[in-house]
C-alpha cells in the first residue's frame, strides 16, 4: 500500500482552533514474526474510522489508574504495530513530531484517545504517534538475538517509517522532532544518541522522562527462564493474558523502600545499548539532535504515593533515617543546606520530602545534569519546568499531569481523578501555553 492512496483516504476530517485537520489512523509500520523475536517492516492499515479502534499492545491496567484514569477501551493484539498520523489540510514541508508514549514500560498506547494529535497539529505540524511492544512481550527473550531491545527496535521500524512517508501527508522528513514522555522519554534519548539514526533526527523533546538503568542481559535472561520453567512448551504459544501473568509472577520481589518507585520489566543492555546512554556528559556530546528539550513536573513521584500509606504516612523519624543516609548528590537542593540533609529543617513536611527525594533521584536529577552539559558543549537547550497543580489530594504537579493539557484535550480526561475540579477555562489557558510551547521548538 503507497503513501499516496494512504494520504487520499483520512481517517477523519474536522475542524480544531481554526484549522482543518485531517487524520489517519492505525497505518502499519511493521509485522510481527514470532513472539519475542524483531518485527519486520510492512504496510498496511486498519478499517478504523475512530482512534479508540486501533488495537495497542497487550497490557494490564495502569498503576497510575487513580490518577490517570483508565483511558479509552482500545482493542488488544499481539500485532498492534500501528501508529497514527494528524496534518492539517493542504500540509505542505511542516516540521514533524514523533511522539512515543509512557506507561513505565508496562502500559499505553499511541491509539488512547488521551494522545489524540488533532489539536497539536492545528498550530502547524504534522503529529504521528506510535505503538511498540510492552511489559512481558517486550521485554522476554534473549538479550543476544538482538542488537537493541524489541521495543527500542519496533520505534527504528517506525521512525523509518515516517522518514520515508511523512512527506505525502505534509511532513518534512528533514524536521522531525521526537517527543517522548516518561519511558517513551527514555527512548527517545536513546534514538537521538544512536548512531543508526543519525540523519534522522531534527530535534528531541524529553518530557518527564524515565531514567531507570537497563536490565543486564542476566536479569533479562533469569526473569525469561522462570517464565519458560512455569509454562514449560507452551512459553511460546500460551494466550497472552497467562503470559502477562506468569511474566509479572516471574519478576524480582523488592521490599517497599522509602521514596523509591518501583519498576517491573525494563529494556535490557543488549549489543547495541550504548553504555553511557544516562551519562550526561557523554550525551551531550553524541546527541545528533539540533535542539534538546527538557521538561520535568514539579512534584513527579507523588503519582506514585498519594495513595500508599507506606509514604503518604511516614513519620519524620523514617524520613530521616531515610533520606539521611543518601549521598548529597541524590537529593534536591530544597532538601540540602551547605551539602547536607536537612529532614524538617527544609519546612516540608515527611510526605512532602518523600516525593522531592523521589522526585529528583529518578526523574529530575539527569535532565537538570543533561542540561547543563548541553549547555557546557554549547549545544541548543530548551529547559521548561511544569508547576500547574492538581486539585487531587496530595498529587500536586505530578507525572503526566501536564500530558493533558500538552494535547489539548479535555474531554478524553474526564475520568482522570487528577483532573476533577480543573475548570475548562483554565484548562485551555494553561494547555494554549504548553501546545505554543511545543510549536515553538519544533519551528511551527
Amino acid at each position: 500500500m503507497t503513501a499516496t492512496l494512504l494520504i487520499n483516504a483520512p481517517s477523519r476530517r474536522c475542524r480544531a482552533d481554526g484549522v482543518e485537520v485531517q487524520a489517519w489512523y492505525g497505518l502499519r509500520y511493521a509485522q510481527g514474526t514470532h513472539r519475542f523475536e524483531a518485527a519486520q517492516a510492512a504496510m498496511g492499515r486498519v478499517a478504523a474510522t475512530s482512534l479508540d479502534q486501533v488495537p495497542l499492545f497487550p497490557q494490564r491496567p495502569s498503576r497510575l489508574a487513580a490518577v490517570m484514569g483508565a483511558g479509552s477501551a482500545n482493542p488488544q493484539s499481539e500485532d498492534a504495530y500501528f501508529l497514527n498520523v494528524w496534518a492539517p489540510a493542504q500540509a505542505q514541508g511542516l516540521p514533524v513530531v514523533f511522539f512515543i508514549h509512557g506507561g513505565a514500560w508496562m502500559s499505553g498506547g499511541a491509539s488512547l484517545n488521551w494522545y489524540d494529535g488533532t489539536r497539536l497539529a492545528a498550530q502547524g505540524m504534522v503529529v504521528v504517534n506510535v505503538n511498540y511492544r510492552l511489559g512481558a512481550l517486550g521485554h522476554l527473550g534473549d538479550a543476544q538475538a538482538d542488537d537493541l531491545p524489541l521495543p527500542a527496535a519496533d520505534l527504528l521500524l517506525a521512525l523509518q517509517w515516517v522518514k520515508d512517508r511523512i512527506h505525502a501527508f505534509g511532513g518534512d522528513p528533514d524536521k522531525i522532532t521526537l517527543m517522548g514522555q516518561s519511558a517513551g522519554g527514555w527512548y527517545a534519548h536513546l534514538l537521538s544518541v544512536l548512531e543508526s539514526t543519525r540523519g534522522w533526527i531534527d530535534r528531541v523533546a524529553l518530557l518527564s522522562m524515565g531514567t531507570r538503568t537497563p536490565w543486564t542481559p542476566e536479569q533479562q535472561r533469569k526473569t525469561t527462564e522462570r517464565v519458560r520453567q512455569s509454562l514449560g512448551d507452551r512459553w511460546l504459544t500460551a494466550d497472552v493474558d497467562t503470559l502477562m501473568q506468569h511474566g509479572m509472577l516471574a519478576l524480582d520481589k523488592e521490599p517497599p523502600r522509602l521514596a523509591h518507585a518501583p519498576s517491573a520489566f525494563l529494556p535490557v543492555a543488549s549489543a547495541g545499548m550504548p553504555p553511557d546512554l544516562l551519562n550526561p556528559d557523554w550525551a551531550a556530546q553524541t546527541c545528533h539532535a539540533q535542539a534538546v528539550y527538557l521538561r520535568c513536573t514539579a512534584q513527579e513521584s507523588s503519582v506514585f504515593f498519594f495513595d500508599v500509606p507506606f509514604h503518604r504516612q511516614a513519620t519524620q523519624e523514617q524520613v530521616d533515617q531515610a533520606l539521611g543516609v543518601w549521598p548529597a548528590e541524590d537529593l534536591p537542593a530544597n532538601l540540602l543546606r551547605n551539602g547536607v540533609y536537612q529532614g524538617a529543617e527544609s519546612g516540608l513536611t515527611p510526605y512532602q520530602q518523600v516525593v522531592a527525594a523521589s522526585s529528583w533521584l529518578q526523574f529530575q536529577r539527569f535532565p537538570t545534569q543533561y542540561a547543563a552539559s548541553l549547555k557546557a558543549a554549547g549545544r541548543a537547550v530548551v529547559w521548561s519546568d511544569f508547576t500547574e497543580q492538581s486539585p487531587l489530594d496530595a498529587v500536586f504537579s505530578g507525572h503526566c499531569f501536564d500530558l493533558p493539557f500538552q494535547f489539548g484535550n479535555f474531554l478524553a480526561w474526564q475520568d482522570a481523578p487528577m483532573m476533577q475540579g480543573v475548570t475548562q477555562e483554565r484548562f485551555e489557558c494553561v494547555s494554549q501555553d504548553l501546545r505554543g510551547d511545543i510549536a515553538r521548538f519544533v519551528g511551527a
